[in-house]
Parts: structure tokens; sequence; C-alpha cells
């Protein structure tokens, strides 16, 4: 090869891993979700429950409502479920049973890992932590997260008013909690409950598999908003029931999950622009300044939540404007694993800037997610009164969003009571476009609403 060729060959590999180089770019903020949500129960606390499930199975049985336990065991499903969320995901799984029972910082999971915990106290942990993600305490405030019966049967107790904005372990303090007897004689019990939230069945009525329960929270000794799900062999409260099949849980050869998830579930569960950093914390402290809309010159925060971010993964990420074009890209090296995690970026839109409707992108393990916010524009439009989806007057502030509804443009309707929004000739909504329909809120579509 001629010196002049060679040359410009080492200049244009030199140029391409500079761009590279330039392409990496570290968060602004953000990282392990460090407040990892878990419990803990004293010998006397676990003893009292036990005591007060004995006194209720003597009542049941006085009533007849006590069956005797059939041979064939049950299976679950996922105990928790979101409610009016469309981010991709809800949860996280923190700690599951401490399969070593030495203590302490002695601990193994069904699956030989160290996702568990024990105390200097003798603790080992008995249940599965499931912890709602992201914003957990925002989503308990909304009852965003409902709490689910894995298998149907029948509610043996109930404990409820208990305070559910605990951020710490302690040991005088009890939790919201529902128990569940099923037909195998297993015993399930839902705890950390938000209060007030109970099931309104009473103790000797079933519960069907996948009914509501309660609402997730953080009551009694937990440190955030989680579901401790607990599995017994029968009544005697003496063999604990890890659910979960792997090589480090010899007492079960089949999972008692209808479907076993897997041990790491790796996925970005929500995409969100802020307006400024987000914080996490406890009660009180967590605020997500969540904002959609801007101006010219404002520093926009893009934000992406993980649930099991894995060390070695990368996320591509990428801004374009109204027009489709690209305004900014870079790459972001997950260094670490975590069972949650969060991070941002910012960028500084120009003065002036494009007006219309930007959008976020980012694609992690294979899948993209998308968000949009508005640039000196409405992104979301209310509905609010009585009739024609095509009268103006009908809507907040007399303004009424484009037909076609535009890719990231959200559409509200929350007529309720005796108003009505009637689609009264056909309406078009683009891919990337979202209706929400408040709950309560009436909608008449004869044939004219139209999902691209």
């Amino acid at each position: 090869m001629p010196v002049q060729q060679r040359i410009l060959a080492i200049v244009i590999m030199f140029s391409a891993q500079v761009l590279f180089a330039q392409n990496d770019k570290p968060p602004d903020g953000g990282g392990g979700y460090n407040i990892t949500h878990a419990d803990e129960w004293s010998d006397a606390g676990h003893t009292f429950i036990i005591s007060q499930l004995q006194a209720s199975k003597l009542l049941l049985q006085k009533a007849g409502k006590w069956a005797q336990p059939l041979q064939q065991s049950v299976s679950f499903i996922h105990p928790t479920r979101a409610i009016n969320l469309t981010d991709k995901g809800y949860y996280g799984i923190s700690n599951y049973i401490d399969q070593n029972s030495a203590y302490p910082n002695q601990i193994l999971d069904y699956n030989c890992g160290n996702r568990t915990y024990d105390q200097a106290s003798g603790y080992n942990h008995r249940g599965t932590d499931i912890f709602s993600w992201p914003f957990p305490w925002t989503k308990m405030e909304n009852n965003q997260v409902e709490v689910i019966a894995a298998a149907t049967g029948v509610i043996i107790l109930k404990s409820d008013g208990n305070s559910d904005k605990s951020c710490a372990f302690c040991s005088q303090c009890n939790w919201n909690a529902v128990y569940v007897r099923h037909a195998d004689g297993t015993v399930a019990w839902y705890g950390h409950l938000k209060t007030g939230s109970l099931t309104n069945k009473l103790v000797g009525e079933v519960i069907q598999q996948g009914e509501f329960i309660g609402v997730m929270g953080s009551s009694g000794s937990s440190t955030g908003p989680h579901l401790h799900f607990e599995v017994w062999a029968n009544d005697n409260y003496t063999q604990l029931i890890d659910p979960w099949a792997g090589p480090c849980n010899p007492a079960v050869t089949q999972s008692k999950w209808a479907e076993q998830e897997p041990y790491r579930v790796s996925q970005l569960i929500a995409v969100m622009t802020h307006n400024a950093a987000p914080n996490h914390g406890c009660y009180g402290q967590e605020v997500m300044n969540a904002a959609n809309t801007f101006s010219n010159g404002a520093r926009v925060y893009l934000g992406s939540y993980y649930r099991d971010q894995l060390s070695g993964q990368t996320a591509q990420h990428a801004v374009f404007r109204p027009d489709g074009t690209l305004y900014t890209q870079w790459t972001q090296n997950l260094t670490s694993t975590f069972n949650a995690s969060w991070w941002y970026y910012y960028v500084d839109l120009p003065n002036p800037a494009a007006t219309g409707i930007w959008k976020y992108v980012i694609t992690h393990n294979g899948k993209t997610s998308t968000t949009w916010f508005a640039v000196n524009a409405v992104i979301e439009y209310t509905f609010t009164g009585n009739g024609s989806y095509f009268n103006a007057t009908n809507w907040s502030n007399n303004t009424m969003p484009a037909n076609p509804v535009p890719a990231g443009i959200i559409v509200r309707i929350t007529a309720s009571g005796q108003n009505n929004c009637i689609v009264d000739a056909p309406v078009t909504f683009s891919s990337g476009a979202t209706l929400r329909i408040a709950s309560g809120a009436k909608i008449t579509l004869p044939n004219n609403l139209i999902i691209q």
C-alpha cells in the first residue's frame, strides 16, 4: 500500500475511534436504587401473628368454614398487578427466601445467588419481596399497584389500621396483611399493605385467584412499598415453602408458580422527561419533577428506569426534532448489576427551538422505548364537556387536538356524571398517540375511532 493510502487509512480509523469515544456518554445523574425494600420480623412478632391465626382457626372451625386439605397442590400466579399505568413494567424483586439458616451475612437464595438477607438477631428472610418501581411512594398514594390472590382460598385473618409509611425496620410496629388458606392446606401471607385498602371480603369468605386483596404499601417493619409474599405448608407454621424452583432450593422440584419468571428480567420499564432532576427516597422525599412541555432554551432532563440492569449492557439514546431529524444521540455503558436503577441526562434546547412534538428514544436489550415532549406546543388535550368530540368548547381552553391525532399527543376524556363525549365522526389516532379515558368517564364511539 502506498504511503499516502496508509496515512489516509490511519486517519480514517483514528477519526472513527474519536467519534465512537465522543458517542459514549456517562449519565449526568442517577445510579442503583439504593433503598432495598425489605422487612424484618422478631420472634415475638412472628409468634404473635401465629397466635392470631390459631385463634381465627378455632372460630372458623366452629363456623364450619375450615375444610380438610386436598392432596392436589395449588400453583400460584404473580400476586400483583398495575392499575392505570402505561409503563412497560412496574415492579422488581429485591429479596427471595434465605436458604441458609446460618447468620449473620450467610445468605443463599433459590438460584444460589445472594438476593436475600439475614439479620444478626437470627432472622432469615422468609418470603419474596416484590417492590413497585419507579416512584413507589407515588404509586402507593395513587393506588396504582394492587396485590391480588396468587391462588384461590379462604381468608383466615385480616390485619388493618397500621401506619403504612414506614421506611426502616422497627420492633414495635405491625403490618397490614391478609392471610389466605388454600385447598391443599397451604397458607399465604400478603404483608405490608396500604392502610384501609384491604379487600371488603370477610374472614371465612372465599377469595378467587386473581381477585383484589389490597394495595401495595409499606406498613410494619418495612423499608419501602413492597409486597412480602410468604407461604407455609400448613397451619402449624413450622414448614416454610419457597415457591421458586432452582438449584439451591432442594425442597421444591417443580415450581409452585404457574409460570415462573426468570431469575433476572432485565428491561427498561419507564422513559420520562423531567424539568429538574428527580429525587428518590423515603416517603415525603420522593419528587418526580415530571414534565412534558418546554420552551425555547429550556433544559430537559431525560430519565430512564430499569429493572434488573446487568453489567455489560448498553443503551442507545437519541433525541429527534419534530420533523424527525436527529438532534443528538449517544451510547450509555451500563457497568453494574442492580435490581433497580435510574439514570438521567439533560439536554439544553436551542433558542429558538423547533416548535412541535420532540421524541426521546432508548434502545436497550434489543427493545426500543419512546416518550415525547412538546416545545412551544400543546401535548395534552382534555375533553371535559358534554356532546360532540369536534366541538372545541367541550375541551379545556377551547383547544382540541388535530385529526389525525399525531404521535406523542395525549388525549384525555374526563366527561363524567351527565356528560358524555360523543365521537360523531371518524377520529384517527396515529401510532404513538395516546387515548386515556378516566375512571367513570363516558364516551360514545359509533365505529368512529381508528387506531393506527
